[in-house]
């Protein structure tokens, strides 16, 4: 059972406005027009006392890297992070927060990409810059020492990232851990209706309509939206979490059954009982749980040059 702050947690989620954002795709449009005049959630104060903070714009879009106060950061691994959002929202302060948590435990710095969001801009155009900035990451870090990691939209992301890396002969990054990774944006999986009532965060319709906006016309299975799809083989070692109560538990499960059909030995499948959709960026003992577990399997993967 989880914990009683859990419950309580997933009891105040529907207060937080998601459910009501992936519920009403016919209010999506109005709703993200809303969310783009509000100011970008950056790194609070007090995680500026505790690392150097370095914001860079060259890009076309903002990438932030943080690295803690009196590290190596030479001698530790780097985290490429891609937020989650249903790819249409910018990233929260429970992202920086669960990085910042992670880079203290690994003694890390990360590498955060505010990437351009849907329906403004599309997933092949997206997935291409974040290729090229890890080709600047791992010139800097060395491909080994990068875990390339997500929550939701950006845990596909990730995925997907990976899959293009492996496909045009680069380097893979030492690791790759997805938290609760939205991997199928067909919006048409097996069981997640069934799940949908005890979801107090996402709504399938929501699923099936952002994933529109961010794919353009690419197809709903094409894996630069649906990795689940794409090829697996020749993967780095990959750590997928999944919760009970998350309409995206089935892709999770998918992507465990389909790593599992390969023979693959160098992932690990968590599945928390009664969890909800990120529970691991929230402040609850499961939530530590698995950043501490995350924090080992990238610990024990990283293979860091210097």
């Amino acid at each position: 059972m989880p914990s009683l702050r859990a419950r309580l947690v997933n009891l105040a989620l529907p207060l937080l406005g998601i459910k009501r954002f992936f519920s009403e795709p016919d209010k999506l449009e109005d709703r993200i027009a809303a969310l783009r005049r509000k100011p970008t959630i950056m790194p609070r104060a007090a995680l500026r006392k505790q690392f150097d903070i370095v914001e860079d714009d060259r890009r076309g879009f903002k990438v932030v890297t943080m690295t803690p106060r009196g590290g190596d950061a030479a001698s530790a691994p780097n985290l490429l992070y891609l937020h989650g959002g249903g790819y249409v929202m910018d990233i929260a302060a429970v992202h920086w927060d669960s990085i910042a948590r992670l880079c203290r435990d690994l003694g890390a710095s990360a590498t955060v990409p505010l990437y351009p969001l849907a329906p403004e801009h599309k997933s092949a155009d997206v997935l291409d810059a974040m290729r090229a900035l890890y080709d600047d990451v791992a010139a800097k870090h060395g491909a080994a020492g990068i875990t390339v990691m997500g929550d939701s939209a950006g845990g596909g992301m990730a995925l997907a990232l990976a899959q293009m890396i492996r496909e045009d002969g680069g380097e893979l990054p030492g690791s790759l851990v997805l938290f609760s990774p939205w991997l199928d944006a067909t919006a048409n999986a097996p069981g997640q209706r069934d799940i949908e009532p005890r979801d107090r965060m996402l709504a399938v319709s929501g699923l099936e309509a952002c994933g529109a906006m961010y794919r353009g016309e690419l197809a709903p299975d094409d894996p630069k939206v649906s990795p689940l799809f794409g090829p697996l083989e020749g993967l780095p070692p990959m750590a997928i979490f999944s919760g009970t109560n998350d309409i995206l538990l089935v892709d999770g499960r998918r992507l465990h059954d389909k790593l599992t059909a390969l023979g693959s030995r160098s992932y690990v499948y968590r599945e928390y009982p009664g969890m909800f959709h990120v529970w691991m960026l929230l402040p609850v003992p499961e939530g530590r749980q698995a950043l501490e577990e995350t924090a080992d399997f990238i610990r024990h993967h990283a293979r860091v040059s210097a």
